[in-house]
C-alpha cells in the first residue's frame, strides 16, 4: 500500500521503501526540508504504481520486508528512477550486491541522510 498524498503534477517526490520508523522519519524530515513530498510504500504493487508516476528518486532499505530489494532496483531502473539504497555497514557483501544490481548510490545506514541531501541537491 502507498502512504502519502497525491501530488500535483509539478510536485517533487521521493519514494521510500523503508520499514524502520526512525529512518522513515529522517527521510520525511530531509525530504520536506528540500521541498519534496515523501511517499512510503510497503508492497510491490504499490511500488510499480508509484514508479509509474516517475518520482525523483527511490530510497530503499536493503533490509526491508515485503518487497524484494532486487525486484525494486530492477523496477526502478526500468522506470528510469535513481535509487539510493542503504544497509548495515557490517554487511559489506550486501552493499556490494546492491551496487552490482544497479543502485545509483549505496551507503551505510549511518551516511544515508547526508547522501540523500547530496543526491537531491541540498546543502551538505
Amino acid at each position: 500500500t502507498a502512504e502519502g498524498k497525491a501530488n500535483p503534477p509539478d510536485m517533487r517526490t521521493i519514494l521510500g521503501v523503508i520499514t524502520d520508523v526512525l529512518f522513515q522519519s529522517r527521510l520525511r524530515a530531509q525530504g520536506a526540508a528540500l521541498g519534496y513530498n515523501v511517499v512510503m510504500i510497503d508492497a510491490y504493487d504499490a511500488l510499480s504504481d508509484s514508479l509509474a508516476a516517475k518520482p525523483d528518486c527511490l530510497v530503499l532499505d536493503l533490509h526491508v520486508t515485503g518487497i524484494d530489494w532486487r525486484e525494486a532496483v530492477a523496477a526502478a531502473a526500468e522506470s528510469g528512477v535513481p535509487v539510493l539504497a542503504f544497509g548495515r555497514h557490517t554487511e559489506a557483501g550486501l552493499l556490494r550486491a546492491a551496487r552490482a544490481a544497479g543502485c545509483d548510490s549505496v551507503v551505510p545506514r549511518s551516511a544515508f541522510v547526508e547522501k540523500l541531501r547530496e543526491m537531491l541537491g541540498g546543502p551538505g
